[in-house]
């Protein structure tokens, strides 16, 4: 079932101008139910979350040993030791969480932006029309810096809130304003279809190569021994 979303965007003259365009609300459905809550992100975390939930398991593992450890030797330390020892696996046990808990998020993200697509490039094309219209009224350096992805987003009504929260997540992490300065040729030739494909061309680059690409679960390779080196210099001085 397709639905109509409208936006209205003030023009450089002060008056204002409407863009409508129709989405899927089955596929805007389908994107919510993956990002409704943290338990929903963690059922879709796919290969990610074997991998999460196994490092969990192996750094609650080794500050509980820390831990029982400290209690079994409290004649050779101080008594406060044990609690000392349980604080601080708690933080790295939580601070691991909630690193694994945004990889996951990101990785589920992922597979949102594939259906964001047409919503995406329609913002692409609202921003190019408005960088545009700004340089027409010789507004070129406002124009160039001042388009916000995000403000177009949130201007869009009818857009549920969960998916203005996954946009505006990725426009968060994507240098509109530098992509539109990088386009900014093929835009100011006045073919606006042609700078819209442009620009989506160079945001999904940037999103796929810079964004979710480098979401790598190789920090844990540090994070654990890092754990480890903490407790027994803790256990050393105590």
């Amino acid at each position: 079932m397709k639905e109509e979303i409208t936006l209205q965007l003030e023009t450089p003259n002060g008056k204002s101008k409407e863009y409508n365009f129709e989405v899927d609300n089955s596929a805007l459905q389908k994107l919510q139910a993956l990002l409704s809550s943290p338990l929903t992100v963690i059922k879709h975390g796919g290969k990610g979350l074997f991998k999460s939930i196994l490092a969990l398991i192996v750094i609650a593992i080794i500050n509980l040993s820390f831990f029982i450890y400290s209690l079994f030797n409290l004649g050779d330390s101080k008594t406060y030791t044990p609690i000392l020892v349980l604080l601080l696996g708690l933080v790295f046990t939580f601070w691991y969480a909630y690193k694994a808990y945004n990889y996951i998020y990101l990785n589920v993200t992922r597979e949102a932006f594939k259906g964001l697509a047409p919503i995406l490039k329609k913002v692409c094309g609202i921003a190019v029309d408005t960088a545009s219209n700004q340089a027409k009224n010789g507004d070129t350096k406002l124009a160039k810096a001042h388009v916000s992805a995000t403000e177009i987003v949130n201007r869009i009504n009818n857009l549920p809130y969960l998916v203005k929260k996954i946009l505006i997540f990725l426009f968060n992490r994507i240098p509109f304003s530098s992509i539109i300065n990088e386009a900014w040729e093929v835009i100011n030739s006045g073919d606006n279809e042609k700078a819209t494909d442009v620009v989506y061309g160079k945001l999904s680059g940037y999103a796929n190569n810079k964004v979710f690409n480098k979401n790598k679960f190789n920090w844990v390779l540090w994070y654990i021994p890092l754990n480890i080196i903490v407790l027994i210099v803790l256990l050393k001085l105590l």
